[in-house]
């Protein structure tokens, strides 16, 4: 019962951010994890470490990376999330195959869990600037 109470949660909120996205309309997802759009795309980012010019794929929509993804979404924006999560976290069960499936889900909910956020398996700003990226050379760090 409680599970899939947390399930039709979840989906309301991916699919109002979807909603407000493809109206162009500023949706939040909660205080905490406010961001404007739907993610669609990739956008290359510094990250901390390395040689100090490494770039990674971040989540992003338009020109921002403020933005927010679930289960259920596909594409390049959730490949970055899933080798965030197989890569840098060691999360090995997920498949970088660009699907937010249950699986990404449970594994983005342990890591938040980890990294001290509100561990809901929904990816937004707070997730975003926590998380671990992988660089096009295979090194993982934080965004600056």
């Amino acid at each position: 019962m409680k599970e899939s109470r947390m399930l039709r949660a979840k989906a309301g909120v991916a699919a109002g951010a979807m909603l407000l996205a493809g109206l162009g309309v500023a949706g939040t997802a909660g205080q905490a994890n406010a961001a404007t759009y739907w993610c669609n795309k990739t956008l290359g980012r510094f990250i901390n470490g390395g040689n100090g010019h490494e770039l990674a794929n971040i989540p992003a929509y338009g020109s921002t990376d403020n933005c927010i993804t679930a289960r259920g979404a596909s594409g390049p924006h959730v490949e970055a999330i899933q080798k965030s999560l197989r890569h840098c976290h060691k999360r090995t069960r997920v498949e970088v195959d660009g699907h937010f499936g249950r699986i990404t889900e449970e594994e983005l909910e342990i890591v938040q869990a980890r990294l001290d956020l509100e561990n809901d398996g929904v990816y937004g700003p707070n997730t975003r600037d926590k998380l671990k990226w992988q660089s096009t050379t295979g090194h993982c760090d934080t965004l600056p």
